[in-house]
């Protein structure tokens, strides 16, 4: 319970922290030597301190290293994974690859080049690490302080669903995202049961005729069919 209370009390912090224009006049910076950071391991950022006002050298986190004070507070100023490695979510542990992206694809794909900067400019407290799938676009969800929000491909917000992080482990996003490209396509006719988290609800319904789907809204096999007046006697939940 306490760590929970910890964790809670981190993402309120981050996600209400935001860097002034004028921060870094009531800032000291520590002397930092790039070549002491360099030879003891580390990994010399120049402005990457404190709301990038300070040069900062970073501590190489090895795969299988704690991350969550990344995920916590954004970039962390003092640490990061090594080359190569990233910040699970799941784990919170430095894990092997670039998250799932592609090689050939991460330098022109949006969310991509957004993790890049992210990873490679000033750490600013509370700043968003976006998470990218295998091509390099975003991810349906997206988590910055204590809130989780759907976005489409390109990371523009879905208005309407959001879940605090804690409550969102079941959170996918997927519904909100094929309603979105669906009305965007300016096709008419297919309906979209989504959750108030942006998720598929676990029925769907073609027509006058709905059914229990998996988490993409697909038809699960030996599920049975119900007119659409009758949904509420599906149970999907439960097993059929």
């Amino acid at each position: 319970m306490l760590r929970v209370a910890l964790i809670l009390g981190f993402l309120a912090y981050a996600s209400a922290y935001v860097c002034s224009k004028d921060a870094c006049a009531t800032v000291r910076c520590a002397n930092v030597a790039e070549a002491e950071c360099t030879s003891g391991g580390g990994k010399f950022v120049a402005n990457g301190g404190y709301c990038g006002c300070c040069d900062a050298c970073r501590q190489q986190l090895a795969e299988g290293d704690s991350c969550m004070s990344m995920v916590l507070l954004g970039v962390s100023m003092k640490a990061e994974c090594a080359p190569g490695l990233h910040c699970d979510p799941k784990t919170l542990k430095c894990v092997q690859g670039f998250g799932g992206l592609l090689l050939s694809r991460r330098d022109d794909a949006p969310c991509a080049a957004a993790l890049l900067k992210a990873q490679n400019g000033p750490s600013l407290l509370g700043a968003p690490t976006p998470s990218c799938d295998g091509e390099g676009y975003y991810q349906p969800k997206q988590c910055q302080g204590s809130q989780c929000y759907c976005v489409s491909k390109n990371g523009k917000e879905i208005s309407g669903y959001t879940a605090n992080v804690w409550e969102a482990q079941q959170m996918t996003c997927q519904c909100a995202r094929d309603q979105a490209e669906y009305m965007a396509s300016g096709l008419i006719g297919k309906f979209f049961y989504c959750t108030s988290d942006g998720s598929y609800q676990t029925y769907q319904c073609q027509g006058d005729v709905c059914f229990c789907a998996d988490t993409n809204g697909v038809k699960m096999d030996h599920s049975p069919s119900v007119h659409i007046s009758q949904v509420t006697k599906l149970n999907c939940k439960t097993g059929f």
